[in-house]
């Protein structure tokens, strides 16, 4: 069967078994016909001939365009995945060259759901460590970036939560009352320390406690609100121009999404983040266009 014959045949499947509207249909039809013309006029392919190779150079080709953004590439992805899918499941082809593009890429994220790696430096960099305050702001953002902690799960710790000798952070009490451990990568490990050199107050004594207006602490180590943090993180987001809104759950889709591109399970993260399902993760994981091209080029070396 050739290729305009298994793409129609491919609508008609969405159309009657699937139940597609038409506006979407189009984007289909657009997308498989993109795809295809692609494939032969770069390598002289039929769409059943595709490999994971060619889904690499696809992705390159469309960036390198200089007109199509990251978005719309992941939802041409997309169409592809589900190409292939039903060509394989209906026997069309005897594997599947998008069996390694995530899933997740077919929900693209809104821009303000995470940071890049690039994104979350330049915030950090945004704090001034000279003073103690400063200090704070910039462990309190680097910590929540490293370990995806919730904001109340934060603003909760003790120094009896940390081993500073063992690097190992305890949450004592997260969503629904469970504990979890959390190891700390060398990076926050010692920027914890070097925050731990400069505070006072005993091993019951909060983490991220409140100062004064004048920088003192006269509150007696009152404990940092949740509503604060929120303040500190989107003022130094506003710092360095990003024009995306960010708060500390920002930070939590944000170290999901890192940990997932890079190659950590999801079963892994679920337990990192404190959830009782895969499912409810899923949500904060989102997956970038170089992220997908990682997974294929990982399937390719496998």
């Amino acid at each position: 069967m050739d290729t305009n014959s298994l793409i129609t045949e491919y609508l008609e499947y969405l159309e009657h078994s699937c139940g597609f509207a038409i506006r979407t249909l189009k984007v289909h039809k657009r997308v498989c016909n993109v795809w295809d013309q692609f494939l032969s006029t770069t390598g002289s392919k039929q769409v059943t001939e595709a490999t994971p190779v060619d889904l690499i150079n696809y992705i390159d080709f469309r960036q390198q365009s200089g007109r199509i953004k990251n978005a719309t590439i992941s939802r041409e992805l997309c169409v592809i995945r589900t190409l292939y899918a039903y060509l394989f499941d209906y026997q069309k082809m005897t594997s599947n060259p998008a069996a390694s593009l995530p899933e997740l890429i077919c929900e693209p994220p809104e821009e303000k759901a995470y940071l890049t790696v690039d994104e979350c430096f330049d915030l950090l960099k945004a704090f001034n460590t000279d003073d103690l305050i400063g200090l704070r702001d910039y462990t309190m953002a680097a910590l929540l970036w490293s370990t995806g902690l919730r904001n109340g799960e934060l603003c909760a710790l003790n120094w009896r939560d940390i081993d500073l000798r063992k690097g190992v952070l305890l949450v004592r009490k997260g969503k629904g009352g469970k504990q979890r451990q959390l190891f700390l990568n060398d990076r926050i490990w010692k920027d914890i320390i070097r925050y731990r050199q400069q505070t006072q107050g005993d091993e019951y004594s909060p983490v991220f406690y409140a100062f004064s207006k004048n920088g003192s602490s006269t509150k007696k180590h009152a404990r940092l609100s949740q509503s604060r943090v929120v303040e500190i993180i989107r003022k130094h987001g506003q710092v360095i121009g990003l024009k995306k809104a960010i708060n500390p759950l920002t930070f939590r889709h944000t170290f999901a999404t890192h940990m997932y591109e890079a190659g950590i399970s999801i079963q892994n993260i679920k337990e990192m983040l404190g959830h009782d399902d895969e499912t409810e993760t899923t949500i904060y994981v989102h997956i970038s266009i170089d992220g997908a091209k990682r997974f294929l080029n990982d399937h390719i070396a496998n």
